[in-house]
C-alpha cells in the first residue's frame, strides 16, 4: 500500500519505485537545486571553503528543505556503499526515502559526490572532478566521475548527480575545463574506457545553478550523471 507521503510525491506522474525511477530522481534533482542557492549564501557567511563542510551543510539544507515542503527524502553524509563492510567506500551524499514503517530500512534512491572546482587545488588534485592520480607509482581513483565509472560508487543505480564547487573563474570557464580533462582521456588505455558520450552537456543556468549532464560507460552498461555546480564566488 502506498504510504500518504509517496502519494504526496505522485501527482500522476508515476509510483515510486526505487532507484530506477526517473520522476523520482528529478525531484531530488530539483530539491538539491533549489538548496544551493542556499547553501551558497551560509558557506560565503561562515566561510566554509573545504569539501566536506561544504557537502555536510548540503546535505543538512536537503534534508531540511525536504520536511518543510513535504518531499519524502531525507540526506545522510558520508553514506558507505556496502554497510557490511567497514572499509567500505563512502559517497558524500546519499538521498534516502522515508518509510512509514519503523522496521524497515529506508532505501536510498540516489547519491551525490561533491568536489571543489578552484584553480587553488595542487597538482595532484587539480583534475580530481573527473580522474584521480598516481601515487608511488600506483593509481589512486579518487576522481568523482571516475568513481561512478568505476562502480565505486553508485553500482546500482542508473542515475546519480555531482555537485561542483565553483570557489574561482567561471561555470564557462570550468565546463571547458572538465570537457577538456575527459577528452584527454578519450583513446587512453583504461578500464573501462572514456568516450566522447562522457562530455558534459549544458542543460541550464539559474540565478548561481548551472546544470550539466553526461552519460557515463561503466563496462556495458550506463549510469546518468546529473552535475548540479553552484557559484560560491563572491561577486
Amino acid at each position: 500500500m502506498t504510504n500518504p507521503r509517496e502519494k504526496r510525491m505522485l501527482s500522476g506522474d508515476g509510483a515510486l519505485r526505487g532507484p530506477e525511477s526517473g520522476a523520482q530522481f528529478n525531484r531530488v534533482v530539483k530539491l538539491v537545486e533549489d538548496c544551493l542557492p542556499l547553501l551558497a549564501v551560509s558557506a560565503l557567511k561562515e566561510g566554509i571553503e573545504n569539501e566536506n563542510g561544504l557537502n555536510r551543510q548540503l546535505s543538512q539544507f536537503i534534508t531540511n528543505m525536504s520536511k518543510q515542503t513535504g518531499l519524502p527524502f531525507f540526506s545522510q553524509p558520508e553514506s558507505m556503499e556496502n554497510e557490511t563492510h567497514g572499509g567500505s567506500p563512502a559517497v558524500d551524499i546519499g538521498i534516502h526515502l522515508y518509510v512509514d514503517d519503523v522496521s524497515s530500512k529506508p532505501p536510498k534512491v540516489t547519491v551525490f559526490e561533491g568536489k571543489r572546482l578552484t584553480s587553488k587545488l595542487g597538482k595532484k588534485r587539480r583534475h580530481e572532478y573527473v580522474f584521480g592520480h598516481e601515487d608511488k607509482g600506483k593509481h589512486i581513483p579518487c576522481g568523482g566521475i571516475e568513481r561512478f565509472k568505476k562502480s565505486i560508487h553508485a553500482r546500482e543505480f542508473a542515475r546519480a548527480g555531482m555537485i561542483g564547487y565553483i570557489q574561482d573563474c567561471s561555470p564557462d570557464h570550468w565546463y571547458k575545463q572538465v570537457n577538456a580533462w575527459v577528452s584527454d582521456l578519450i583513446g587512453q588505455n583504461h578500464n573501462p574506457n572514456w568516450l566522447k558520450t562522457e562530455l558534459l552537456s549544458l542543460q541550464q543556468t539559474e540565478e548561481k545553478v548551472s546544470t550539466y549532464t553526461s552519460s557515463v560507460s561503466r563496462n556495458g552498461r550506463e549510469i546518468h550523471l546529473t552535475h548540479l555546480w553552484i557559484d560560491l564566488t563572491v561577486n
